[in-house]
C-alpha cells in the first residue's frame, strides 16, 4: 500500500510538472517578461549588457506607492490606455549609466554627480523605457495578465515622490523592483516600474465597435463637469442715452416673434441650442427645438436683431430757405420806392419839471410797479453857456 501511494505521488508530480512546462512554453511570468524586455531592449538600442539579478513584485496602494520612492532619484510618469497612469523609478547609478552609453559610447565608473535632474535626463533614459514596456507586452502574449501592461509609454518627469501622489488615483498598484548591472558590473542600481491595476482591462466594451457613436474615453467624466449657459430672448439696440437712463422697474417692449426664438449661449458667446419660451409646472421651461429638432445637416436657426420701437422725437421745424441775393441798386433808386412816413403826433399838454408827478392808474400801475423813482426831487445841474 506505501508503495502504491508513492507511486501515485510521483505521478501526479510528473503530471504538474508537465503542464507547468506546457504553460512556460506558451508564455512567462510577467517578472520573467520584464527581466527579458530590459536586457533586450539595452542590447538593441546601444549594445549595452543589461544583465537583472531578481525582480520583487508587491500589491500596494497610493500611500504605499508612495513610500517605495526613494528621495534624489529619477521620477517619470507613464501614460496608459483609457488615461490610466504609471510610474518609473531609476537610480542616479542606472541613470548614469544610460547616459554615458549614449554620450561616450560606454560605461565608466566615476564616481555619480550629486546634481538637480533635468528633462534632458528623462529624455536619454525614455527610450529604455517605451522599448522595455512595448517588449513586456509582446512577450506577455496569451497570459491573462497581458491587458494590464500593454499600451505603456513614457509622458513627463516627475519632481518629487509628493507630486507622485498627487497624480495616482488608482484603488491599487501593482509594483516591480529590479536590481540590474550595467557593463557587467560597472554600474548597480535599481528600477522600479509601477502600474495601476486595471482587474477590467481587455475587456470589450459595449458599442465599442459603434465608430462615431462610441463614447469616448472621457466621456463619463466630462459629463460630471459643470457647465453654465444664457437663455437669450432676443437682442435690442439702444441709444446710449437711453440706456443710460433705464433704471429699475422701466419697462423694455420686446418683440412678438422673441418667444419663439430663445437660444442658449455658452460660456464662448456661441448658440447651442434653441427652442420656445413656455411654462411647465408652473415654471419657465424652453421646448427644444433644436439641434435635436433640426434635419441633419442644416444649419441652426440664426436669431434675428430686432429694432426697438421708435423713440419719440421733438417736432422737427421747417428748415427756412436763405434769403435771395439783394440787388445791386443805387442809393437813389432804394430812397425812390420808399412810401411816405405818417406825420408824428405830439401832446402839446402842458408840462412842469416842479409839478408834481400824477398818481398812476390801475393799468399805469401795473406796467411800471417795479419802477419808483423821483423825477421831481432829482437836482438838475444845467451848465451855462
Amino acid at each position: 500500500m506505501m508503495g502504491e501511494t508513492v507511486r501515485q505521488d510521483d505521478v501526479l508530480g510528473q503530471k504538474a510538472s508537465a503542464a507547468r512546462r506546457v504553460f512556460e512554453a506558451r508564455g512567462m511570468s510577467p517578472a520573467k517578461a520584464l527581466r527579458r524586455a530590459l536586457s533586450r531592449a539595452a542590447d538593441v538600442l546601444w549594445d549595452l549588457a543589461l544583465v537583472t539579478h531578481g525582480v520583487g513584485q508587491e500589491m500596494a496602494d497610493q500611500d504605499g506607492v508612495v513610500e517605495m520612492l526613494p528621495a534624489n532619484t529619477l521620477l517619470l510618469l507613464l501614460d496608459g490606455p483609457e488615461g490610466a497612469l504609471g510610474l518609473a523609478m531609476i537610480d542616479r547609478e542606472v541613470m548614469t549609466g544610460l547616459i554615458e552609453v549614449q554620450t561616450l559610447l560606454q560605461v565608466t565608473q566615476m564616481p555619480v554627480e550629486d546634481r538637480p535632474l533635468t528633462q534632458t535626463d528623462a529624455a536619454m533614459v525614455a527610450p529604455l523605457i517605451d522599448a522595455t514596456m512595448e517588449r513586456l507586452a509582446r512577450y506577455l502574449d496569451g497570459h491573462p495578465l497581458q491587458p494590464q501592461f500593454e499600451g505603456y509609454r513614457y509622458g513627463a518627469m516627475i519632481e518629487d515622490a509628493r507630486a507622485a501622489g498627487l497624480l495616482l488615483d488608482a484603488a491599487g498598484y501593482r509594483s516591480f523592483r529590479v536590481s540590474v548591472d550595467l557593463a557587467l558590473g560597472r554600474r548597480r542600481g535599481e528600477l522600479l516600474l509601477v502600474l495601476p491595476d486595471r482587474p477590467h482591462a481587455g475587456e470589450a466594451a459595449p458599442d465599442a465597435e459603434g465608430g462615431d457613436d462610441a463614447p469616448g474615453p472621457h466621456e463619463r467624466k466630462m459629463k460630471l463637469l459643470p457647465v453654465q449657459m444664457d437663455a437669450v430672448l432676443c437682442r435690442l439696440s439702444l441709444p446710449l442715452g437711453a440706456a443710460q437712463r433705464l433704471k429699475p422697474g422701466d419697462l423694455i417692449p420686446l418683440p412678438p416673434e422673441a418667444l419663439d426664438g430663445v437660444s442658449f449661449v455658452a460660456g464662448s458667446g456661441a448658440a447651442v441650442a434653441g427652442g420656445r419660451l413656455g411654462q411647465m409646472n408652473g415654471m419657465r421651461a424652453v421646448r427644444l427645438a433644436w439641434p435635436e429638432g433640426t434635419p441633419q445637416g442644416a444649419a441652426p436657426p440664426v436669431m434675428e436683431e430686432h429694432d426697438p420701437a421708435p423713440e419719440p422725437r421733438a417736432p422737427q421745424l421747417p428748415m427756412e430757405e436763405e434769403p435771395a441775393p439783394m440787388p445791386d441798386l443805387e442809393p437813389e433808386e432804394m430812397a425812390g420806392d420808399l412810401p411816405d412816413l405818417p406825420p408824428m403826433e405830439f401832446d402839446t399838454g402842458d408840462f412842469s419839471f416842479d409839478a408834481e408827478p400824477a398818481e398812476a392808474g390801475e393799468d399805469e400801475a401795473e406796467e411800471g410797479g417795479d419802477f419808483d423813482f423821483d423825477f421831481a426831487a432829482a437836482p438838475l445841474d444845467i451848465e451855462e453857456s
